[in-house]
């Protein structure tokens, strides 16, 4: 159960973190609605924002982390440690100022409809600043994957928090006043203090890397690994620009309803497949047994993703207007983004699935799968978002049911080319039968009681105790565990 226990403690502090995204994202909404500047604004923070995913909980991990693992269970870490921080420093700095120095001509690949509107200046404007954020969150992801190779999770999923804790405060205070440069300070002094954040625990765990330009003996592994990774997490990210470019051409506001939407959608798929899909990784990287941690990270995360999605579906419109339903951000805003925020939760269980199996790949060593997949996926949802947003004229919903529809397309390409099949199917599809069993209740239950968005409140938390009820009525185990874990607190309090 340690693979569970971590994963908890990466999903805790990664709900935190999306908890304070949701107010930093309310106070945006409230002072700026959907406008000219928050288009503007969310495709300058794209490009940054999306490379962050990259180098964070993406390719870098994976390449990294099997490779420390073992050079830490060698005792001969430190010199792999620091070699590999100088020049991964020197990359990100690169990477940062090129940036900074292309920066309108990279606004115009991304978002190309944006040239001739009145806009697209400001865009380049804030994405030049944007950029050094760059730079800090990928010492940040640097120092997330030695940690979490550790068995630290909390801090390094808590740094977000602290970065979205920041930018709220900038936003709050500065808004009203400054403008739009509120949002572009917010992001730098909170890049900063993502960073700051996750020294003290580096350093009482030994983990400070000094600066050195000697290669050593594995940093061409982890090249030769590093290259492919990216190159799936990286084009797994292209889903994001697909977005954004076909948004482009739509009517002002487009880009911000899907941003204001796929935030809400990150919460369920952040908080659990992410942290599974990393505590799995770190387990299988140390040599634990892979049919039983596999499957334990199948049923965990299906049983939480099925009555996420349906909730979210169900509840789309309702959520909408609690979240951002205030200030500038108007009844027509909440209507579509509600209808966005439906169709992107139709892929959530299959996008989650997908990060936890390719976590599987990466344990392996084999990063060329992942890679095709995230480009199968890719194409299909540019394919699908551009049939059903221009051709059968859907708009941006059409863009989200592109998105849902190419999680399914990605988690069939990976299932198919898995060889090595470390998985107990009867188990699984018996928890996934009781979760679809139990969500479909749970769904109308929600139906029945019909919550406006105040009534979600309770509605959410009833539904919630609803489903678990109905999993220990139809016997799952993984419902006994919330039972345990609190017949074990009480234990301890007993026995300190």
């Amino acid at each position: 159960m340690g693979l569970i226990k971590h994963s908890i403690s990466f999903s805790i502090a990664t709900l935190l973190s999306r908890v304070l995204g949701y107010v930093r994202d309310a106070l945006i909404a409230y002072h700026f609605g959907v406008s000219h500047i928050t288009d503007a604004f969310f495709i300058a923070f794209r490009l940054p924002n999306t490379l962050r995913r990259l180098f964070g909980e993406g390719g870098f991990n994976a390449a990294f982390i099997p490779i420390f693992a073992k050079r830490y269970r060698e005792s001969t870490e430190r010199a792999f440690l620091s070699s590999v921080f100088t020049y991964y420093t020197l990359f990100n700095l690169l990477v940062t100022l090129l940036g900074i120095v292309f920066t309108e001509w990279i606004i115009r690949l991304i978002a190309p409809g944006i040239a001739n509107k009145d806009y697209f200046e400001l865009a380049v404007f804030m994405a030049k600043f944007l950029f050094s954020y760059l730079f800090f969150v990928g010492l940040s992801a640097f120092f997330m994957a030695v940690l979490n190779t550790r068995g630290v999770f909390f801090v390094p999923a808590f740094a977000q928090a602290v970065f979205n804790l920041v930018m709220a405060l900038c936003v709050a205070i500065g808004a009203e006043k400054f403008g739009y440069i509120a949002l572009v300070t917010g992001v730098v002094l909170g890049g900063l203090a993502q960073l700051l954040f996750h020294i003290p625990s580096a350093y009482s765990h030994g983990l400070i890397p000094r600066l050195t330009l000697e290669r050593d003996k594995d940093l061409n592994l982890l090249l030769k690994r590093l290259m492919p990774a990216l190159m799936g997490f990286g084009v797994a990210q292209l889903s994001f620009f697909i977005d954004t470019f076909m948004a482009s051409f739509l009517a002002l506001g487009a880009i911000s309803y899907l941003y204001y939407a796929n935030r809400i959608f990150q919460l369920p798929l952040g908080a659990l497949s992410v942290g599974m899909a990393n505590s799995l990784l770190s387990a299988l990287s140390v040599g634990s047994d892979p049919r039983s941690n596999t499957t334990l990270a199948f049923r965990f995360v299906t049983l939480l993703a099925l009555p996420a999605s349906g909730g979210l579906v169900v509840l789309s419109e309702q959520i909408i207007a609690l979240l951002y339903g205030r200030g500038r951000f108007s009844q027509e805003d909440i209507l579509i983004a509600g209808k966005v925020l439906a169709v992107y939760s139709l892929g959530l269980t299959f996008f989650s699935l997908q990060k936890v199996l390719a976590s599987v790949y990466f344990a392996k060593g084999n990063t060329k799968t992942p890679v095709f997949s995230s480009l199968f996926s890719v194409i299909s949802e540019g394919l699908l978002a551009f049939v059903f947003a221009f051709v059968l004229k859907l708009g941006v919903v059409g863009l989200a049911l592109g998105t849902a529809s190419s999680s399914l397309a990605g988690f069939l390409f990976l299932l198919y080319f898995w060889k090595e099949r470390h998985i107990d199917g009867k188990a699984y599809w018996a928890s996934a039968l009781r979760g679809l069993v139990a969500t479909f209740v749970m769904c109308l239950y929600l139906l029945l009681i019909k919550p406006n968005h105040i009534d979600i409140l309770y509605a959410i938390p009833t539904a919630g105790m609803l489903y678990w009820l109905l999993l220990l009525l139809l016997k799952e185990p993984l419902a006994y565990l919330p039972l345990n874990l609190f017949k074990g607190f009480i234990k301890k309090l007993g026995n300190p």
